[in-house]
């Protein structure tokens, strides 16, 4: 038969509601969570601005005819040629061209639409 108990560590205390009521439970207060406030904004604008750039970089390749000739293996061949030569040329288009392609693809059912859709 199996017991149901609770082991606690030596140095529990257990607290009454009344108690609950004034402890922060590890939350940011402050200069904190001012500051991760504005990094995630940051960081939203950020990964928001890659992924249209990269939608709209995509478009205009697809709109190339030469590009869209072949397979469906033949034209993912050539973008990412065409995408590892951009990103061959300086450490800045290594990052934004990695981040607006890695948007892209983590949206990609979004991603889909907005490319067929004119």
């Amino acid at each position: 038969m199996m017991e149901n108990k609770l082991y606690l560590p030596a140095g529990y205390a257990v607290l009454s509601d009344d108690e609950m009521t004034y402890t922060a439970g590890g939350s940011a207060s402050g200069v904190g969570s001012v500051m991760f406030t504005v990094a995630a904004a940051v960081g939203g604008v950020v990964l928001a601005s890659s992924y249209v750039w990269g939608i709209g970089q995509a478009r205009s390749w697809l709109s190339a005819s030469s590009n869209t000739k072949g397979n469906l293996f033949t034209v993912l061949g050539k973008a990412f040629d065409d995408i590892g030569a951009d990103m061959s040329k300086s450490a800045a288009n290594f990052v934004r061209d990695g981040v607006s392609t890695a948007m892209v693809i983590a949206l990609a059912p979004l991603s889909a639409i907005l490319l067929v859709v004119k």
